[in-house]
């Protein structure tokens, strides 16, 4: 994902790191290979590594620049996914509040925006419309979260790690935004910047995905967690 973007925020002047990222693409498929194999002996991550082999196939058709764009930050959320997926065992416990999916659902439409952007096919003002606007939706839920839920450790951790995504995000796209505004000749500064900005989409979708995750892990508990407390405060059971 960055050596793809540095390459297209250079307009091609780093032609070896054009090459590294075609032979780390490949690579990655060969290893998604591997994760499919290891399915076989642990179910829960079945799903992912199919869907990770499926988005890395897409990704590799050549000639179609902007597909190979959306699909990056996607694939990358998919690995994401299988690395924190749950124990077997734990898989009936999150069949409920399949809604929280709607994040990650959401987080996608800055980032389509975004390549459209890129690719002068949409405007900056629905890129940046539909980035604020999902910015600050995480940003509110992870805040509610952890002011409901401080005992939770994983779930304030999923819920820190997208705070630190997004703010990540919003500094990056700034500079960006700012260097274009004032027409600075940005040279490797904007580069960078770019780079950064766009491999944070990434870094967004699998942080909301992995927190999407976490919360139906807590949701699907919420019950037990109930009849504990209540049993605790009133001395007995319930």
């Amino acid at each position: 994902m960055i050596g793809g973007t540095f390459v297209v925020s250079q307009t091609g002047r780093a032609s070896g790191l054009e090459w590294a990222h075609i032979v780390a693409g490949f690579a990655t498929i060969y290893l998604i290979f591997g994760l499919l194999l290891m399915s076989v002996r642990h179910g829960q991550i079945r799903l992912q590594a199919s869907v990770a082999l499926a988005l890395g196939l897409l990704e590799a058709i050549p000639g179609m620049p902007r597909l190979h764009a959306a699909v990056s930050p996607v694939l990358f959320a998919s690995l994401a996914w299988a690395a924190i997926a749950l124990p077997s065992g734990q898989e009936t416990a999150r069949a409920k509040n399949r809604w929280i999916f709607l994040l990650p659902a959401l987080v996608l439409l800055p980032i389509l925006y975004g390549v459209g952007y890129r690719h002068k096919t949409s405007g900056f003002l629905s890129h940046i419309g539909a980035a604020l606007l999902v910015a600050g939706l995480l940003l509110g839920f992870c805040m509610v979260m952890n002011e409901r839920h401080p005992a939770n450790t994983k779930l304030r951790r999923a819920c820190n790690i997208t705070i630190a995504a997004v703010l990540f995000q919003l500094v990056f796209g700034t500079v960006v935004f700012i260097v274009r505004l004032l027409e600075i000749d940005g040279g490797l500064l904007l580069a960078y910047a770019r780079t950064a900005h766009i491999t944070g989409g990434g870094l967004v979708l699998a942080a909301s995905t992995e927190l999407a995750v976490q919360y139906r892990l807590k949701a699907a508990h919420m019950p037990n967690d109930t009849v504990k407390w209540r049993s605790d405060s009133t001395g007995g059971d319930v």
